[in-house]
């Protein structure tokens, strides 16, 4: 080992156990005697073990509450991201849809009928209201409808109200009511934009509904005749 090395370790030594030796109450005159040789070198080997072993632990124990930091982050953006709205595929099913109530030349009907159509439905116009779930049952029974599709139109000085219902065929109970407001300007175009999104799903459920049994409300009249009269 060459004079310029020997050196820079001897320095090195000395200021760490000047640094010691001012905490633990020695001169490094006195560390530096043959008696606290021993003492002194294992002192410095303890000290650096110490730093060592600090920093040793310290970076795990920093990288772990990094690693749950950033987890958290991660959880939070994934339960703050939205959710796109849910489609409803299209259906294959009959249902009756019943002329807008109180429209004048808004034309709803129509656009109401070209976009069932456009999902896949059967759309029936021919038909008269009833007024009783029983009713709905009844005619749903006799000609195979799975919803019934209503509507009503209110129009206001600012902006129009369009509300429409639907029923199923199976319960004949309502069971999708949705609101569309609106001025008359956009009106249309809000409904044919999201009208399927809005009663599609009610409506698939009804064409589910529609494939099970069903069952009679009441047994069909039968008229007794009487019996018949013998020949004289």
């Amino acid at each position: 080992m060459s004079r310029f090395s020997r050196g820079r370790i001897q320095a090195s030594t000395d200021g760490i156990l000047a640094l010691r030796a001012s905490g633990m109450g020695y001169s490094p005159s006195m560390l530096r005697s043959p008696r606290a040789g021993v003492f002194s070198r294992v002192s410095l080997a303890v000290g650096l073990l110490a730093v060592f072993a600090t920093a040793a632990f310290a970076a795990p124990a920093h990288a772990r509450r990094g690693g749950k930091a950033q987890g958290k982050a991660k959880a939070t953006h994934a339960r703050k991201a939205p959710r796109g709205p849910k489609i409803t595929p299209n259906q294959e099913g009959k249902i009756a849809l019943f002329p807008v109530r109180y429209e004048d030349d808004n034309g709803f009907s129509p656009l109401l009928e070209r976009v069932l159509r456009a999902h896949g439905l059967d759309v029936k116009t021919d038909v008269r209201r009833v007024d009783t779930a029983e009713q709905f049952r009844e005619l749903s029974t006799a000609l195979g409808f799975a919803a019934y599709v209503d509507s009503e139109f209110n129009d206001g000085p600012v902006r129009s109200k369009l509300t429409i219902v639907v029923r199923s065929g199976y319960t004949g109970k309502k069971v999708a009511v949705t609101t569309f407001r609106e001025t008359k300007l956009h009106m249309r175009t809000e409904v044919e934009d999201n009208l399927w999104t809005k009663i599609g799903p009610a409506i698939a459920r009804a064409c589910t509904d529609a494939a099970k049994p069903r069952k009679r409300d009441r047994d069909p009249l039968v008229i007794e005749a009487g019996t018949p009269l013998a020949d004289r």
